[in-house]
Order: C-alpha cells, then structure tokens, then sequence
C-alpha cells in the first residue's frame, strides 16, 4: 500500500498560509510531494512537476498528517489524477490547501481511497485562506 499524507510547511512569510503538499510514500520507501506553486511574477498557480524526496528533508516541515492508503497498483494512476487537477486563479480565497482538500475528495469519490475522518476533520480545523 501506498500511504497519503498532508506535509504542512512553516511560510517564509508569517502573513502568509502554511504551505500544503501531497505525500505518497510507497513500499518500497519511495516518496513522491506533489504540490502547486505560486509565481512570483503573477501569472497565479500552477501544479509543480511531481519531487521525489522526503518532506523531511525540508526545515520548513512543520507536520505530516496521514490521510490513508492506496494500492500500490493504483499509485501511478493516482499520481497522475493530482497532477491533472486544476488550479484556481479566480478566487481571492483558494490557494494549496485547496488544491489538497480538493484532491483528498476526488481520490475518495474515485475510489482510490478512504480518508481518515480524523484526518480530515483535523486538516479542516487547520485551513487558512489569503488575508
């Protein structure tokens, strides 16, 4: 089984949201963070390429929250579904949190997964939307 999780990352910018990646960690010890950036430069989000590395490593981690498990088979197809999501350039409020809250849904509704109501309830509790 592959486990998904929540890695929450301290801002560089204390007025800004935490930072919020997908964690896949497999088996076999690899580790996928799927995210969005921001561009600095305003042209808004956009879905990053897929780092194969360990939350950990970063010193800006602040937690990882466990959200559940996929098959191991379904991982790759998984991986792709995040990947495709679309961002949200429209709103004032979206940001990553809701690019992951929004992931976590449709992983469930597509049968990859069951989230963690605990975890689920324990992200909500834990959103923060653009001032």
């Amino acid at each position: 089984m592959t486990t998904v999780a929540v890695a929450i990352y301290n801002p560089s910018d204390e007025r800004d949201p935490c930072h919020w990646a997908l964690w896949l960690k497999s088996e076999n010890g690899d580790s996928t963070i799927l995210q969005v950036g921001d561009d600095k430069g305003g042209v808004g989000y956009y879905v990053e390429q897929p780092i194969r590395k360990e939350p950990g490593r970063s010193l800006k981690l602040k937690e990882t929250i466990i959200c559940g498990t996929i098959p191991t088979e379904k991982e790759r197809e998984a991986e792709g579904k995040i990947q495709s999501h679309p961002v949200d350039n429209q709103s004032t409020t979206w940001n990553c949190q809701s690019w992951v809250m929004e992931n976590l849904d449709n992983l469930e509704e597509e049968g990859f997964m069951q989230v963690s109501p605990t975890a689920k309830a324990n992200l909500q509790s834990k959103r923060q939307n653009w001032q």
